[in-house]
C-alpha cells in the first residue's frame, strides 16, 4: 500500500449504496402532484439549500416540508411518518461491498463519509449498511456536509492523520475538488472496476 495512505474514506450513496436522490425525488413530487418535475431543483432552486440544512440536521424534516410550502405554496401530503425516508430502500452494491471487505481483509482502515438525512441515516444503520466501516461520518450527526471544509475537517481532527494520507472516494466532483483542495487524494468513483484497477495499482488491494 502506499505508505502515506492510513485512511480511506469512502460515500455511501452512489458508491457503495444504489440511490439517487433525483429519483427519490421525482416520486415524492409525483405524490404532491407535480409529476412534471424532475428534481425539487427544477421546481424551485431554492429548495436544494432547505435539503442540504436538513442533511446537517440543522432543520428538523417538519421544518423543511414547511419551508418548501413556504416557498412554493405547495402543501405536501399529510404523514405520520417520514417522507423523506418513504421510499429510501437502498440495497448494496455487492461488487463495491466485495471490493471494500477485500480492502478491509489487508487491514486498512475504511470509514464512511456520507451526507445523508436522519431518515436515510437510521435506515442505513437499521439495516446493517454501516457496518461493513470503522466509523461512520454520517452530515447529520455532525452539522458539517461535504463539500464544506468543516466537514473534511471534523474527520482530520477526529481521526488524527493528515489532509495527505487520506484516500477520499465519492461520486460527486464538488466534493472530490474540495477534498483535494485541502490536500487530500480525491478520488471520483464511476464505476467498481475502475475503482478496483486504481486500488490495486497503489497496492491497497
Amino acid at each position: 500500500m502506499d505508505s502515506t495512505i492510513k485512511l480511506i474514506a469512502s460515500d455511501m450513496g452512489g458508491v457503495l449504496a444504489l440511490h439517487s436522490d433525483h429519483g427519490l425525488e421525482s416520486r415524492l413530487l409525483e405524490d404532491f402532484g407535480l409529476s412534471r418535475y424532475r428534481s425539487f431543483a427544477e421546481l424551485d432552486p431554492r429548495l436544494p439549500a432547505l435539503l442540504f440544512d436538513h442533511s446537517k440536521n440543522l432543520i428538523s424534516e417538519e421544518e423543511l416540508w414547511e419551508a418548501f410550502t413556504a416557498i412554493t405554496s405547495i402543501a405536501v401530503p399529510e404523514h405520520e411518518t417520514s417522507l423523506w425516508g418513504k421510499y429510501f430502500c437502498p440495497e448494496l452494491d455487492s461488487a463495491v461491498e466485495t471490493l471494500y471487505r477485500e480492502v478491509k481483509g489487508r487491514g486498512h482502515r475504511l470509514v464512511c463519509a456520507t451526507n445523508t438525512e436522519p431518515a436515510h441515516y437510521v435506515y442505513h444503520r437499521e439495516h446493517g449498511h454501516y457496518s461493513l466501516f470503522d466509523a461512520v461520518y454520517a452530515s447529520c450527526e455532525m452539522g458539517h456536509a461535504k463539500p464544506e471544509r468543516e466537514y473534511f475537517d471534523y474527520i482530520l481532527e477526529h481521526e488524527q492523520v493528515k489532509a495527505e494520507e487520506i484516500l477520499f472516494i465519492d461520486d460527486m466532483e464538488e466534493n472530490c475538488e474540495s477534498a483535494a483542495n485541502l490536500g487530500i487524494r480525491a478520488y471520483l468513483f464511476k464505476d467498481v472496476v475502475e475503482l478496483r484497477w486504481s486500488l490495486v495499482g497503489m497496492d491497497i488491494i
